[in-house]
């Protein structure tokens, strides 16, 4: 096994680089990794219904979709994620013994500080019953990779706002994260350390405990390779948008004007249905907005630039472009959400 240095903060590169070394390096691999503010979701989920559009936005919090399954996760600079890639083998086909195998340096690590870490569940790690870790796997032909996050200073009312789920208005078959008691390893360290001295302590244990010889920093070619994964994959929006499962969403905003229903039906991340109801008025067919909207990504830039073309106002008297897509979308919206991770 190998340790890969990687100090980059950027979500899109991490997730490329961990796709690069499982297709790319033969040896078995452990690596630790920082995001800047970022949600990242599992690969089967709807990424509209796991988090709050509205916030996200203002916010400039990057959504990049993982390659392993789970649920949506919060990261800030306040977290670290590890990785390890290795062989498969008849074990990690079973999942609880799986996912527990590649937890227990984290736990040994962290009981090694005094902190009572334990595995829990079906992919957690918890401390006096509240998690700060989820894991998630993924099999590629004779390679496994297994990651987890583990919130050592994370913001949690960032977490929280981030992460306000929305899913009573969506209708699909995605994979749901479930709300959990979630707190901060460094409110349980006996000594106080900073977030970059703790990666420092679990790296060396990991690298003694696991006889780690290697230390590998990526190359210019390396470098290469993986900002193309970015390019290719991981910054667009085909993938973290348009790969969510189809599904069918529902909203009614009472505005000035009158009441709005949305009705929408979405396959590959755009609207192949959509009916408008309300007590509005207009001077022309809601038909004829309906059928503009067909074939459209369900994103508020590609609603923006068929909207902005034209007169919201003949369709829906008193509504603007802005309000419509709010509905379209539900990007403002004060339902109570849960905290997942």
């Amino acid at each position: 096994m190998i340790y890969v240095i990687n100090n980059s903060n950027d979500p899109f590169f991490n997730h490329a680089a961990e796709e690069y070394l499982m297709n790319n390096f033969n040896e078995e691999v452990f690596m630790l990794w920082i995001n800047k503010p970022s949600i990242l979701i599992g690969r089967n989920q709807n990424t509209l219904s796991e988090i709050n559009l509205d916030y996200v936005k203002e916010n400039d919090i990057i959504i990049v979709r993982r390659l392993s399954g789970g649920g949506a996760v919060y990261n800030d600079l306040g977290n670290m994620n590890f990785s390890f890639i290795t062989y498969r083998n008849s074990s990690d086909g079973q999942v609880k013994n799986g996912f527990e195998k590649f937890a227990m340096p984290v736990i040994n690590a962290l009981q090694s500080l005094g902190v009572n870490a334990v595995f829990t569940g079906r992919n957690d790690i918890t401390i006096d019953g509240k998690k700060f870790s989820g894991n998630a796997q993924y099999f590629q032909k004779d390679k496994l990779l297994h990651h987890g996050t583990l919130l050592y200073d994370c913001d949690m009312s960032k977490l929280s706002l981030a992460l306000k789920s929305k899913a009573i208005k969506f209708v699909d078959k995605s994979v749901k994260s479930v709300g959990a008691r979630v707190t901060n390893i460094a409110d349980h360290m006996k000594e106080s350390m900073t977030l970059l001295e703790f990666r420092e302590y679990l790296k060396n244990y990991v690298i003694k405990t696991h006889g780690i010889e290697t230390i590998y920093e990526f190359n210019e070619k390396d470098l290469e390779e993986i900002n193309k994964i970015v390019r290719e994959r991981f910054e667009t929006w085909e993938w973290n948008y348009g790969k969510s499962p189809n599904y069918r969403y529902k909203n009614s905003v009472k505005y000035p004007s009158g009441v709005i229903e949305y009705y929408l039906e979405v396959e590959d991340g755009k609207i192949e249905n959509i009916s408008i109801y309300g007590d509005f008025f207009g001077e022309k067919n809601i038909q004829e907005l309906e059928e503009r909207l067909i074939g459209i990504k369900h994103s508020i830039k590609d609603l923006e630039n068929v909207l902005n073309q034209i007169n919201i106002d003949d369709y829906i008297r008193g509504l603007s472009v802005k309000e419509f897509i709010e509905g379209l979308l539900d990007i403002e919206s004060n339902m109570e959400g849960y905290v997942c991770v």
